[in-house]
């Protein structure tokens, strides 16, 4: 069964309440590496219902899943992926999360993808300044239909992209609840399902009420993180994984969705989704 045309079909539905999970980079830990086909499947497992990825491009023009801005992390080295080609790169050691060389390497975006072709949603983050060879690759692939592209909803080149390409699907991110004009703007020229909200508190004006009800109005699902990566970085308006892990998730997870999040992204999908249950039950 193709459970990937369920999740879209939910998506698209604006009289769907149903809470859907992103998986952010999949579920990894240990020598699972994020941004890999493993750490997608068993993302899967858990009860994702779409696959949050980041790709990056090789000197060579060769497509890989990798994040960050440099390879300090996951290579120990103060190089970015555009200095070396896939060949290189996959000699290189890659470090897991415990500081040790894992058995696996960098994976490209063909061995991320191929064994979630009729499975899942893929959603394509980090990868706006390079959709070209990104969309080629879904194209010879035939999974345009099974992914959905993210950018900065202020970014002219890629909204000029968006714009041109009206069979691919595409999740934009704003704080700034002065960009609805612009969302609704490129929601006439191509297919626009949700807006990602980046709030860091309760009280910026696009986790209000009323932003809540514009987006509704208008046909937009609302897609938020509930990611806790760092101190420094705050994300759901503080109602995030770590909260939710620790005091349960009526402070955290909960808020979300009574605000009017359809979409959490996550790096605990199997807990948001016990916790999803446990409340119908109640």
């Amino acid at each position: 069964m193709e459970y990937w045309k369920d999740t879209l079909e939910k998506l698209w539905d604006r009289d769907n309440a149903e809470v859907l999970l992103a998986s952010h980079r999949g579920k990894f830990s240990s020598s699972v590496m994020e941004n890999t086909s493993l750490a997608f499947l068993t993302a899967m497992g858990e009860g994702a219902h779409m696959m949050e990825m980041d790709i990056d491009i090789t000197r060579d023009g060769g497509l890989v899943g990798h994040h960050d801005k440099t390879m300090d992390r996951l290579f120990r080295k103060p190089t970015k992926i555009s200095d070396w080609t896939l060949e290189e790169l996959k000699q290189l050691p890659l470090y897991n999360y415990v500081g040790e060389i894992c058995e696996e390497t960098i994976e490209t975006f063909d061995e991320m993808i191929r064994p979630l072709k009729d499975k899942t949603v893929v959603v394509l983050d980090k990868c706006w300044d390079y959709w070209d060879p990104v969309y080629e690759q879904l194209k010879e692939l035939d999974m345009v239909p099974q992914a959905i592209f993210k950018f900065y909803l202020e970014d002219e080149k890629a909204y000029r992209w968006a714009a041109d390409h009206r069979d691919c699907s595409f999740i934009p991110m704003s704080r700034d609840v002065s960009a609805f004009g612009r969302l609704l703007e490129l929601k006439n020229s191509t297919k626009v399902p949700a807006l990602e909200i980046l709030p860091r508190k309760p009280e910026d004006d696009i986790f209000r009420e009323s932003s809540f009800s514009w987006l509704s109005e208008h046909g937009f699902k609302v897609w938020c993180n509930s990611l806790s990566l760092a101190k420094r970085l705050v994300y759901g308006a503080g109602f995030d994984d770590l909260k939710s892990l620790r005091y349960g998730g009526d402070l955290g997870w909960k808020e979300l969705i009574d605000r009017g999040v359809t979409i959490i992204q996550t790096d605990w999908p199997y807990e948001v989704r016990k916790y999803i249950r446990t409340r119908k039950t109640i």
